[in-house]
């Protein structure tokens, strides 16, 4: 075919549509010969008339107007690199589901393993062979786990030591086809175990063999943007596994900026508005391989990251900033998420590790910082003004309303207002815990108005010894004194 398209057409390029997996045996055959043009069916439109020879026409069509740019197609060593990486996934779920099958199976016959330590891990697995070979002592089968079984005179392992035999105390009763369920189960998770090893040995080998190349022929491969991409705190390897598997080493070349990159892993936000309201925010689906992994990143960094950690802080910030409930929880991941396929872009477009002094994470609102320095200018002007001439009623109305419109975007992470005709009080009279109320008078604070302007700044959480907890305290006894309103949406 590729012969007779030459002698008949010559050197020339060719339009297709991706239609699942069937459009590659000839984007394989023609590739070398012919430069390919590859289309998502949706860039194409809709069209009334529907047959294959209209069909072919329009895309003739276009692909000499331009319309449509020359697709990405992945090199051999890229292609072989993320079916590998996508086999290694496949095989990790498949330990899963068997190490969920063997605790889901231990509980049925009331073998209490699972709840008191992790059924594969190395004790785990000690007992559990125990359980396989037909041991019925439950001491028996616990002296299998060396960790427990030594050093029995520290009391938190005498304890647990104690709690594992108490889990095995039905062992004794345990017929041989559960024995050999548990056995099998175990040989399944095994084999898929040594299946990870394998396919993670030929993802080293690969990433070792793909190369990108920066300014001054300095040269960096796989291997080196994964420890690059390390660098971001509470990023580990197999995001940076992953993200090029899917997206590739060069993502420079292939996406135009981060955005893009943000939109193929599925971050990429589209809003739904009625009568000027937004009334749904809904990502695309985008690579599901390269979203899930990010989302796990997130979700860990949220939850477990250090205080230390800027994008930990930010993210814990949006998400009281948001409401502090479990959808509120939701768009701080995302929004972590985001940050890192950004962050991840850069990095490697430049070459270089990660720089926290180069990303903002102390204002949500970078784009209207600007706008806001012009509205503050703006009221102190109109403040001095006021206070050269006699100040009525009517103007303390509306310079009140004009504090609560900016208390709106800076005030209790926007979802909180100031009550009208209130008087300050020591921090003593507001109603808080002691623990609480120690902490702000150590730090400072000792009036609802300095209270309030840390609320605002979104410092409080800066505070020493001040975590969630205290400053769930410090809202609800606020809200529920009257001293703050919550805004109904």
């Amino acid at each position: 075919m590729v012969a007779w398209l030459k002698k008949k057409y010559g050197n020339t390029e060719f339009v297709i549509e991706s239609t699942s997996t069937y459009h590659r045996p000839i984007v394989h055959a023609l590739d070398g010969e012919f430069d390919p043009i590859i289309i998502n069916p949706a860039h194409a439109g809709n069209s009334k008339k529907k047959a294959d020879k209209f069909d072919a026409s329009m895309l003739a069509y276009h692909g000499l107007t331009g319309i449509w740019e020359k697709s990405f197609i992945p090199s051999n060593i890229q292609h072989d690199l993320t079916i590998v990486s996508r086999r290694f996934m496949k095989a990790k779920q498949g330990i899963t589901r068997a190490t969920n099958a063997i605790g889901s199976r231990l509980i049925d016959y009331n073998i209490l393993l699972p709840r008191e330590i992790q059924v594969y891990s190395s004790s785990g697995k000690s007992i559990l062979e125990a359980i396989a070979e037909g041991v019925s002592d439950p001491v028996e089968a616990v002296k299998r786990a060396k960790y427990y079984s030594s050093n029995l005179d520290m009391p938190d392992r005498k304890k647990k030591y104690q709690r594992l035999i108490e889990a095995l105390t039905v062992l004794p009763d345990l017929s041989m086809y559960a024995r050999n369920v548990v056995g099998a189960l175990m040989s399944e998770a095994d084999f898929f175990e040594k299946k990870c090893m394998i396919y993670h040995s030929w993802m080293s080998e690969l990433f070792k063999k793909i190369e990108i190349t920066y300014d001054g022929d300095r040269i960096l491969t796989g291997i080196d943007i994964i420890n690059l991409l390390k660098t971001i705190p509470g990023v580990g390897s197999r995001y940076g596994e992953v993200l090029i598997s899917e997206a590739g080493v060069d993502v420079v070349k292939r996406f135009e900026n981060a955005s893009a990159l943000q939109s193929f892993a599925g971050f990429d936000p589209s809003k739904t508005y009625s009568a000027d309201k937004v009334r749904s925010k809904k990502s695309k689906k985008g690579n599901k391989h390269i979203h899930t992994t990010t989302i796990q990143v997130a979700q860990a960094i949220l939850q477990h990251g250090k205080k230390d950690n800027q994008l930990a802080k930010w993210g814990r910030l949006y998400k009281m900033r948001m409401g502090g409930n479990a959808a509120a929880h939701n768009q701080a991941v995302a929004a972590i998420g985001k940050r890192i396929i950004n962050i991840s872009y850069h990095i490697i477009r430049k070459g270089k590790p990660y720089d926290g002094n180069q990303y903002n994470f102390n204002t949500h609102q970078t784009k209207m910082a600007k706008r806001l320095k012009q509205v503050a200018t703006k009221a102190q002007d109109l403040a001095n003004e006021i206070h050269t001439s006699e100040v009525d009623e009517s103007a303390r109305v509306h310079a009140t309303e004009a504090i609560h419109a900016l208390s709106s975007i800076a005030g209790v992470e926007g979802c909180f207002t100031l009550n009208t005709g209130i008087q300050d009080k020591e921090i003593s009279e507001l109603g808080l815990k002691s623990r609480t109320c120690n902490n702000l008078l150590k730090a400072g604070i000792t009036s609802f108005s300095m209270l309030w302007f840390r609320l605002i700044q979104g410092t409080l959480m800066d505070i020493d010894r001040f975590g969630e907890k205290s400053y769930n305290d410090v809202v609800q006894s606020l809200v529920a004194s009257g001293y703050i309103l919550k805004k109904t949406i």
